[in-house]
């Protein structure tokens, strides 16, 4: 979801990247956030919040961002791995490229009889048009609704990027014939 809005405030939570969308009687344990930023500038995480049981504004759970679900402080610049939260890809060292974060909910649980929906501002306001993605796991009883339909194998591919990650997983796609020539060759050396 790329979307750009300009404003000074958002109280409704509507136009938010959403990281969960659920109907049932369950409990959210944790979510991994990845940010493709474009800008060689502050990717701005924006405010989370959490909708429990069908709730309007404003939400039972609305944070400030990275600094309290990742325990990262705003746009931190190096990788780290805590039990519960981190940070365990950084693109580079002034916030473009790729960033990736993950928080479980294993001491603070969130739990929702009928429905829960986890969204995240995509910059203050939703005023950045970076690419986001995320993988939510949570328990839910049945039944439960629908899960949309994924996009296709190239609309989920990320963007080609020049942080070190992406020259890295470059290099390894272009060796990739020569390394399995070798492999199949030391397996018929064997024989």
């Amino acid at each position: 979801v790329n979307t750009t809005l300009h404003g000074a405030s958002n109280n409704t939570g509507k136009d938010n990247y959403v990281v969960l969308d659920a109907a049932g009687h369950g409990s959210l344990v944790g979510i991994f956030l990845n940010i493709d930023n474009a800008t060689a500038r502050w990717y701005a995480e924006g405010d989370d919040m959490i909708f429990i049981d069908g709730e309007a504004w404003p939400p039972s759970y609305h944070g400030t961002g990275s600094e309290e679900i990742f325990g990262g402080g705003a746009c931190p610049t190096a990788e780290y791995a805590g039990p519960y939260t981190g940070f365990h890809l950084i693109g580079n060292l002034d916030y473009s490229g790729k960033i990736s974060m993950y928080r479980f909910y294993v001491n603070d649980p969130v739990r929702f009889r009928k429905s829960i929906r986890m969204t995240i501002e995509h910059g203050h306001a939703n005023n950045f048009g970076n690419d986001y993605s995320s993988t939510a796991f949570w328990y839910q009883a049945e039944p439960h609704k629908p899960f949309g339909a994924l996009p296709a194998a190239l609309a989920r591919r990320p963007r080609d990027g020049a942080d070190p990650h992406d020259r890295a997983f470059a290099s390894l796609i272009a060796l990739r014939p020569k390394l399995l020539a070798l492999w199949f060759q030391s397996i018929r050396a064997d024989k």
